[in-house]
């Protein structure tokens, strides 16, 4: 007897997938929306709740060195960039009126940063307790989001590349926080 899924639980199936997909695209975002700064760069407004255990601003201000370790699962855009290294700097600057500012470089480190996009700007930044999230879009449009715990002036956690709606890399960043 050979097992045949029913259309109830393939769709069942695909709809779970679906949710799960656009959990991870836009996961936790609030509704928040970030104004311009009179310079004309991105400020943005940071979420820090009362629990959550003395973290601001001045928490996660500076210059963020570290790098990113591509994954090499077999959904990714580009299989070549399996285990691609790269050296990243954030800088996070305290905009007037609140928020930030901030700018994004990429260095080589085993390979090319990917698609030469080797400088970018902070679109977006949440601090919720220990945990950063970081928003930055790249001149080609493609957008990184970097998360992590902010232990110690050290962040571990990941991060997740998108152009055109569609995951094109994901892996892991640590950072330390360097002035």
């Amino acid at each position: 007897m050979q097992f045949r899924p029913s259309y109830f639980s393939t769709r069942q199936t695909l709809l779970t997938s679906g949710l799960l997909v656009l959990v991870l695209a836009y996961g936790c975002s609030s509704s928040e929306t970030y104004p311009r700064a009179s310079d004309g760069q991105s400020a943005v407004t940071v979420a820090t709740p009362q629990n959550s255990g003395g973290a601001d601003a001045k928490n996660v201000s500076g210059v963020w060195q570290g790098t990113t370790l591509a994954t090499c699962a077999t959904f990714v855009h580009l299989p070549s960039r399996c285990n691609a290294e790269q050296k990243v700097t954030i800088t996070l600057l305290e905009a007037p009126g609140g928020g930030f500012t901030g700018r994004y470089s990429c260095a080589y480190g085993n390979m090319d940063c990917y698609d030469a996009n080797y400088t970018g700007k902070v679109i977006e930044a949440e601090v919720n307790g220990p945990r950063l999230s970081i928003r930055v879009m790249m001149p080609d449009g493609t957008s990184c989001i970097y998360t992590g715990f902010n232990t110690d002036q050290m962040i571990n956690g990941g991060y997740t590349c998108y152009q055109g709606g569609g995951l094109i890399e994901q892996g892991s960043w640590q950072a330390h926080r360097s002035y």
